[in-house]
């Protein structure tokens, strides 16, 4: 019994399987059929159950209605689902993406940063050697040495423009909104 001094519903539930090996007394010798209180009384036990059933059934509804009313009035969710709000696997799903992509473009940068450096590194290489080859081969004459002078400082400053530009490209694109808002380093 519950508070109220009404049988609770779960005490006699009536389950299909219940309904199924259900058997009833025979009646008293001078009558014929089944014992019409043990049938009466399995009738009031189906009936309470469905009613029970029924209300909880309603309850659940309403509730749901009511939740699915306040999703919608405080705008949750991108209407993916029958709700409108995503589910925890969809969200972790784009988390997990969000950090891939930012783990992605940071090696990006990096190995961009790699390259600049490893070009500039070959320019002065290329630089030093053609200076030590440009002085064997001019000892002798001013003109020439004064003109390699000059196209290798022209070839440099090539190089650096170009690496300036490059890099201030790549600052400058914005990868994605958690990327962008980040100062990057070069």
């Amino acid at each position: 019994m519950n508070e109220t001094g009404a049988h609770h519903p779960e005490e006699h539930r009536v389950t299909p399987e219940a309904l199924r090996s259900m058997t009833f007394p025979r009646a008293p010798l001078t009558r014929r059929g089944y014992n019409e209180e043990a049938v009466h009384d399995a009738l009031r036990r189906c009936a309470a159950t469905l009613t029970a059933l029924a209300e909880e059934n309603n309850r659940l509804r309403t509730d749901m209605q009511r939740h699915r009313d306040w999703i919608r009035a405080n705008n949750i969710g991108d209407s993916s689902g029958p709700t409108g709000v995503p589910t925890v696997d969809a969200v972790l799903q784009q988390a997990r993406a969000q950090q891939s992509a930012e783990q992605t473009v940071s090696a990006a940068r990096e190995q961009a940063r790699n390259m600049v450096r490893a070009a500039r590194a070959q320019a002065e290489a290329i630089l030093q050697q053609r200076w030590e080859q440009a002085t064997e081969e001019t000892e002798g004459n001013p003109e020439e040495t004064e003109r390699l002078i000059s196209y290798l400082r022209q070839v440099a400053q090539s190089l650096t423009a170009t690496a300036d530009q490059y890099a201030t490209k790549q600052a400058q694109t914005p990868s994605s909104p958690a990327t962008a808002a980040t100062p990057h380093g070069t």
